[in-house]
């Protein structure tokens, strides 16, 4: 049986094995933003199907770290709890790992909200060249000389 000291040298591994995973979650929403501006719809499948590999083996990594603190009763503190244990059993770099994962979490949530809002901000332009298409909102010239949306069919106001 492992030393409280080898498990949480064990553990720190995974926090860095981690860190790995996600920024290569970070590299691929990145590549995955390219692909929407270009609307690349194969290039934008073959990245989610990419990252979904990526989320599960960060996924792996979290059930081996609960695994390892389970071995020594700690698997219910947080990397911030962590950090006091390790300090007494001389595993150094915790801290560090600590920050370096908020880190690279910060840096997928910022890339994903951007990816959130480019495809948030297609669909509404689809939607809006459907209904333009469709004649519902099609764009016409008031009685003041300036285009406006209307509800009409044509492209033309009546009044003017």
């Amino acid at each position: 049986m492992d030393s409280p000291a080898d498990v949480l040298g064990q553990v720190l591994t995974l926090f860095c094995e981690e860190e790995d995973a996600l920024t290569e979650l970070i590299r691929l929403a990145l590549e995955e933003q390219e692909a929407l501006v270009q609307s690349d719809f194969d290039g934008i499948t073959s990245i989610s199907y990419r990252m979904v590999e990526v989320a599960n083996t960060i996924e792996r990594f979290e059930g081996d770290r609960l695994n390892l603190l389970r071995s020594v009763g700690a698997e219910a503190l947080t990397l911030e709890e962590l950090l006091p244990l390790a300090d007494d059993l001389g595993v150094s770099g915790f801290a560090e790992a600590r920050l370096q994962l908020g880190a690279r979490a910060r840096e997928l949530r910022d890339a994903q909200e951007q990816n959130a809002r480019l495809l948030l901000n297609a669909m509404k332009l689809r939607d809006r060249w459907a209904n333009m298409l469709g004649g519902h909102l099609a764009p016409g010239y008031g009685s003041d000389g300036r285009r406006n949306v209307s509800n009409s069919r044509g492209t033309v106001s009546r009044s003017a």
